[in-house]
């Protein structure tokens, strides 16, 4: 199991926007052909992640850091049609 954190701010605002919890990018993990795809924010040059993996039947996109052996959740959203795209590419 992945150990996570979240802001819980972010997790409220989370849920208002998406409708789910920063706490349901853990089960991305588990999909065994999850693909990580690293990103850079522009702003500040932040390193990112999406983890985009199925969940039941449904691409679901968690974008995090990592601090140290921590995954962090910054958002937990429905995968794009670009991401989709990504998974099944890789999947494949």
């Amino acid at each position: 199991m992945v150990k996570i954190e979240f802001d819980t701010e972010k997790d409220t605002a989370n849920i208002a926007r998406h409708g789910v919890g920063l706490a349901l990018g853990a089960i991305i993990f588990d999909d065994h052909d999850v693909l990580i795809v690293p990103t850079i924010r522009e702003r500040d040059r932040e390193e990112r992640y999406k983890a985009i993996g199925l969940i039941g039947d449904k691409l679901w996109t968690a974008i995090h850091v990592y601090r140290g052996d921590v995954v962090r959740f910054l958002s937990v959203r429905r995968s794009n049609t670009s991401e989709q795209r990504s998974y099944h590419s890789y999947s494949s």
